[in-house]
């Protein structure tokens, strides 16, 4: 028996739930590193996959949506898709900005106090330089090894800023879902958003983890936050757009598929390759599994408006 559609909506959102949860529940059962190599190789993986859902499949179906509303005079679904990877890129700078700004805010106030301690530690043989030094230390390592942004553990704001980054794109995807009335479009989403959102979670939870906000269990609060954010505003944003394809509003749910393919290709062009070409650099990781994973990532999800 087919699936209609609104039976991919409610099997969307039980699947994203669950793949969200393993992918963090993966980050904390993993606390000492799988190989780098497996994890960039996956990520880009993902990232093809998103690449080739947001041109080859989403924007397709937002330019047919257009075409069928005879609203054919200007190329909309190019210029939504467009002007969603601009807007996002202008979000994304600002939400760094802000963290940048909150973890520097007291730096100052952290120097004077480390500077106390080493005049005071004088006597005893420097010992608080070293361990100063041995922070500075921990603190490199610990930018060197970030995935998507810089947390500091001392910080919980910081982590709640970087979930709201990572959300943003999590409601533009399910509101593109829950807007959807053709189950072939539906099922190209359906398995693009599954292997985004199982390694973004893994992202996200690794994050989370290596800055101390699990072993911590007076901050593990703050990790249960973050993750129930990731995964409560995709939720909220699949149900948003099912609101809205009930409506009959073709208009409303082209737009929708648009931003959503803008989505698609921000994240995969302009967030993961990026940041996964530095990991590779530093780390000087083996170019060809990491490449063919993402030529496969982008074949396999093209090759599925084949038959979807």
């Amino acid at each position: 028996m087919a699936i209609t559609v609104d039976g991919w909506k409610g099997l969307s959102m039980g699947v994203f739930t669950a793949v969200s949860i393993l992918g963090a529940w993966l980050a904390v059962v993993m606390k000492e590193r799988a190989k780098q190599v497996y994890v960039t190789s996956g990520v880009l993986f993902s990232a093809g996959v998103l690449l080739a859902g947001g041109f080859v499949h989403l924007l397709f179906d937002s330019n047919e949506q257009f075409e069928e509303l005879s609203i054919e005079n200007f190329q909309w679904a190019f210029a939504i898709t467009g002007i969603t990877v601009v807007l996002l890129e202008c979000l994304e700078l600002a939400l760094e900005r802000v963290i940048d700004n909150k973890m520097n805010h007291s730096e100052p106030k952290r120097k004077t106090e480390v500077s106390g301690e080493d005049q005071n530690s004088k006597k005893d043989g420097g010992e608080d330089e070293e361990r100063e030094e041995q922070e500075q230390d921990d603190y490199v390592d610990n930018e060197e090894h970030d995935h998507v942004h810089t947390i500091d553990a001392a910080k919980p704001l910081a982590s709640i800023l970087l979930t709201v980054a990572l959300s943003i794109h999590s409601i533009l995807e399910g509101i593109g879902i829950g807007a959807t009335d053709n189950v072939s479009a539906l099922q190209s989403e359906f398995v693009a958003v599954v292997f985004h959102k199982g390694f973004t979670a893994f992202a996200l939870g690794n994050q989370l983890v290596s800055s101390g906000y699990w072993t911590d269990k007076s901050k593990r609060k703050y990790f249960y936050i973050s993750i129930g954010t990731f995964i409560g505003v995709s939720l909220f944003g699949i149900g948003i757009g099912w609101a809205i394809s009930y409506a009959n509003s073709g208009l409303t749910a082209a737009i929708f598929v648009g931003i959503t393919s803008g989505s698609f290709i921000f994240v995969s062009a302009l967030e993961i390759i990026p940041g996964e070409a530095r990991i590779i650099k530093g780390e000087r990781l083996s170019i060809l599994p990491v490449v063919f994973c993402f030529i496969a990532g982008y074949i396999l999800m093209a090759m599925l408006a084949l038959w979807a």
